[in-house]
């Protein structure tokens, strides 16, 4: 009992937490006379919906439905492993870049199967102004590691769609038919989708990493507004827009 007050108060006293609790309460403040109906409407509303996007619950709908979308899959034959970066510390000091928690994740799925299957690596990944690319930091890391491993940078994309796009004119530089995409669970579906688009002459096979949405029973931890949901869940939220985005560009282009 005293654990769960303390998990419930610890929610309510930091940021995403206490802005809910804060927009509440001015929400219940509007009601009253004067009553402001519209504007206690609209407060409680946005209280409501921060309070959706920042619990586990909302993190096992939105999130958990994009990481079970795709199955992951293996060839038979030699392929290349395509693994997409995930975000970087940015720095134009080649010494003092970092990968992110996100993109390390990545990178080990992409390693096990180099190792695996003795697969090239091509890590895909640019940068938004004059800092190191990302794939160059993230050779630096499997280099550090593993210096033996065969590996491609792709450092010119800042999307996506642009790490598709580049990726698959070295893999027709390399002469492969086939290609294991390593990325999160969660963007799996859209750089699959884009994928398949934008060169389905290639075999593209999906090796889905990091899942994040939780798969134990239901607790009151999954109805306390966290930080990490938030951040989650905004992430799945965008993943749901892009997809839709892409199917109406690709309906438009039809």
């Amino acid at each position: 009992m005293l654990f769960t007050l303390y998990k419930i108060i610890g929610s309510f006293a930091v940021p995403p937490g206490i802005l809910v609790l804060l927009l509440f309460i001015a929400s219940l403040l509007a009601f009253k006379r004067p009553r402001k109906v519209f504007l206690g409407c609209l407060l409680l509303l946005i209280a409501l919906s921060f309070y959706l996007l920042s619990t586990p619950i909302t993190s096992r709908i939105v999130l958990g439905k994009l990481e079970n979308m795709v199955a992951p899959s293996l060839p038979a034959d030699k392929a290349a492993i395509v693994v997409l970066g995930g975000g970087q510390r940015r720095t134009s000091d080649p010494d003092k870049a970092e990968v992110s928690p996100h993109t390390l994740m990545r990178l080990f799925g992409g390693i096990e199967l180099a190792l695996k299957f003795n697969w090239p690596i091509l890590l895909c990944g640019g940068s938004y102004s004059q800092e190191v690319p990302e794939a160059m930091t993230m050779a630096k890391k499997v280099k550090e590691l593993f210096p033996d491993l065969p590996i491609y940078e792709e450092s010119q994309s800042r999307t996506t769609w642009e790490n598709i796009k580049n990726a698959s004119s070295i893999l027709r530089s390399l002469e492969l038919k086939h290609a294991v995409l390593v990325t999160h669970g969660y963007h799996m579906p859209r750089a699959h989708l884009i994928a398949q688009g934008l060169a389905p002459e290639i075999n593209w096979h999906p090796f889905p990493v990091g899942k994040m949405a939780d798969n134990a029973p239901l607790s009151i931890i999954d109805f306390l507004p966290g930080a990490s949901s938030l951040h989650i869940n905004s992430l799945a939220l965008k993943e749901h827009v892009g997809i839709i985005a892409y199917r109406i560009k690709l309906f438009i282009e039809r």
